[in-house]
């Protein structure tokens, strides 16, 4: 292009709705310039002229179709492809506006750049797709680039990307469908972008959307959860924002997933074990109660399992490491509680089996023996169930054995120190004297490990039962 002073430019005219900028600049010798840059696919209509070897030709059809091939072999190989054109002007043209530069421009060139997806990148997508999130891209790229970019990464089912033109072709349905059968929306507008994520939502699907414009903060703010990228986001964008990238990384999305699926399992299995040692114990008084037989426990005992025995159990199992398969499980319905309808069933398949494992030893040592030495047999009992119990707790579908039986350290050291703690409840003159135990043989011993292991033998045929069927 002819030489000019750049700076100061005299006008400055961009717009992303028309996909090009255009800087008016005086010239050295004289008259004005203006550089206009921008989508090729835009600036080649406004171009009538390009520059061949330093010389400006005329625009012809063959000369387009091979401008074109190249734009195409760029925009394949991932390249961001932009155009450069300009025209000149005479003295004393000072202001520029759109129907200036929509015309009688000559094309400069087309240049690439390249913003090469992270290695990780490829991995996080993967990782996305199989805890049942659908990515999708939407970009104001060349649909061409979009889509090889698509596949470097693993989006998109390898087809065509959606277009503005599709889109507002189609209604809200069609779009939510096309959306998540193509995976990538490209030379897309800001509004194209906050009715796909609204068509989503209408269509029963929860959308995080991420973004860094001001553009973008309508349809973060509307998205279920809306996450601005932290170094290149604008104020905007964080304010609107539910959750902030400081590393730009979509990585970080994944594993943010996956850390928040752990807190909730977490939780559900300490609510899951506590109601099912506390539904125990209930039942066990109870039928103790309907039967006429003495209370296999007393209140101190009752307070023992309750603070102790639970205790060392359950923080250990809020603190149970991520499983495997945390990101291969289907992602659950937002409404859903922690008590759901498999906890619920699996609550009233063990707690009977702790109850009755409980009240039959108690009664089996009624007859032989002591009301004081019956009632430390329930009670160590009871607490042994919880021992074996607080193992299942650690996955509702995955054998103990399959998770690691050492993978939690600190549970193994809170099940080690409720052992402990028992024996010296059982044993030691202070703990005989105030929870009225007596000390107990080797036979009883095997006795107690043997009916309080039982309920850590259903559980494993339960998840083999629901393995099997799951084939």
């Amino acid at each position: 292009p002819p030489r000019s002073t750049l700076f100061p430019y005299t006008t400055l005219f961009r717009s992303s709705e028309r996909k090009y900028m255009a800087v008016l600049c005086p010239q050295q010798e004289g008259g004005t310039v203006a550089y206009v840059k921008g989508a090729p696919d835009r600036l080649l209509r406004f171009c009538s002229h390009a520059l061949i070897e330093g010389r400006r030709v005329a625009l012809d059809d063959r000369l387009r179709r091979d401008i074109e091939t190249a734009k195409e072999s760029m925009a394949e190989d991932a390249l961001r492809v932009l155009s450069g054109a300009y025209r000149d002007f005479p003295q004393g043209k000072d202001q520029i506006d759109p129907n200036d530069v929509e015309q009688g421009l000559t094309l400069a060139g087309l240049w690439g750049m390249i913003d090469p997806p992270r290695p990780e990148s490829v991995q996080a997508v993967a990782a996305a797709k199989s805890a049942g999130i659908r990515p999708v891209m939407i970009t104001g790229d060349h649909a061409t680039t979009a889509l090889a970019i698509a596949r470097q990464v693993g989006i998109g089912n390898g087809g065509r990307a959606l277009t503005a033109g599709d889109i507002d072709g189609m209604n809200d349905n069609e779009l939510a469908d096309a959306a998540l059968t193509s995976g990538v929306l490209a030379r897309v507008a800001p509004a194209h972008k906050l009715r796909t994520m609204q068509a989503l939502k209408a269509h029963g699907h929860v959308v995080a959307m991420t973004g860094d414009g001001v553009n973008d903060a309508p349809a973060l703010k509307g998205a279920d959860i809306g996450i601005a990228m932290g170094r290149t986001g604008t104020e905007v964008v964080k304010e609107a924002a539910d959750m902030i990238l400081t590393s730009d990384d979509f990585a970080t999305i994944v594993n943010a997933v996956e850390e928040g699926r752990v807190i909730f399992n977490n939780l559900r299995r300490v609510t899951f074990f506590l109601l099912t040692t506390n539904l125990g114990e209930i039942i066990t008084l109870a039928v103790a109660l309907m039967l006429g037989l003495e209370l296999p426990l007393t209140a101190v005992m009752i307070l023992w399992v309750n603070l102790v025995t639970d205790g060392v159990s359950t923080v250990p199992l809020g603190l149970e490491p991520k499983h495997r398969d945390v990101l291969r499980q289907a992602p659950r319905d937002p409404k859903e509680s922690i008590v759901n309808r498999p906890t619920i069933t699996r609550i009233a398949m063990l707690s009977p089996v702790m109850a009755a494992g409980t009240l039959g030893l108690f009664w089996y040592e009624l007859q032989t023996g002591t009301v004081a030495h019956a009632r430390t047999v329930a009670f160590t009992t009871l607490a042994a169930f919880q021992w074996f119990h607080a193992m299942n707790a650690r996955s509702q579908h995955q054998s103990v054995f399959s998770v690691g039986v050492f993978a939690n350290r600190w549970l193994l050291v809170g099940i080690v120190t409720a052992v402990l703690l028992q024996i010296g409840v059982v044993y030691t003159p202070v703990g005989q004297r105030l929870f009225g135990t007596t000390p107990l043989s080797w036979v009883d011993w095997g006795l107690i490990v043997l009916v309080s292991g039982s309920i850590w033998v259903v559980d494993e045929i339960r998840k083999g039962v629901a393995a099997y069927g799951r084939r």
